[in-house]
């Protein structure tokens, strides 16, 4: 499913397509559930969203948090979530997430993902804007190393109003390294892709070890 959208003003044309591009969609490793469910890295949501049709259960284990999430791709640039958050001698709370994909038409390795993270403020209302870019490896670089993505935005609530962003490089098929910023923190983690479904992640968060698995399910 393709949206495009032309905005025409003073002599200016600017279209900007709201879809996925195949190559990455197809891609397991970049669609994993973040600490707080929104599709990204650790705690950094990317550009990324949910498969057309498809959902994303979550299970993360953080720094004196732990949240189950489910993520649902409501159209080919569009997933909207639920995520249970448990933490330290608090309440739980359920929280709900929200992110769209914009690519510019003429930049096709360049999205752009604004998103939401509770917005009703059960715990910290937030809203952050994130752009992602494929950028190429130098031919000097091991044969092993097939990608890099790069992210960059800012974002409110969870993350202070501040910059965040981080990069995504792929060993192979099944391994990449992944490492953030979310205003706070620097995160590191080894991701693992199992098959097109399961998705494993271990590293730190908030220098305590972290531990995450994302499931897609079709139905």
């Amino acid at each position: 499913m393709r949206f495009i959208t032309t905005l025409g003003a003073a002599g200016l044309l600017l279209t900007v397509s709201f879809t996925q591009l195949e190559p990455r969609g197809e891609n397991p490793a970049i669609r994993v559930n973040t600490l707080y469910g929104a599709t990204g890295l650790i705690t950094v949501p990317t550009s990324t969203t949910a498969r057309f049709d498809r959902f994303q259960l979550g299970i993360a284990l953080g720094q004196n948090v732990r949240t189950v999430s489910l993520n649902w791709g409501i159209f080919d640039s569009i997933e909207i979530g639920a995520t249970t958050v448990d933490r330290n001698n608090q309440n739980n709370k359920v929280i709900a997430t929200g992110k769209v994909t914009i690519i510019p038409q003429n930049f096709d390795w360049l999205e752009l993902g604004l998103g939401t993270i509770d917005p009703f403020d059960a715990i910290n209302k937030t809203f952050y804007g994130v752009a992602s870019a494929n950028v190429r490896v130098p031919s000097r670089a091991p044969d092993s190393v097939v990608g890099l993505r790069l992210h960059l935005g800012y974002g409110t609530g969870l993350y202070r109003d501040k910059v965040i962003g981080g990069g995504e490089v792929f060993l192979n098929n099944q391994f990449s390294v992944v490492g953030e910023y979310n205003g706070v923190d620097s995160n590191f983690a080894l991701r693992y892709v199992y098959d097109n479904n399961l998705r494993l992640q271990l590293g730190t968060q908030a220098k305590v070890i972290y531990f995450s698995t994302t499931y897609g399910l079709s139905f």
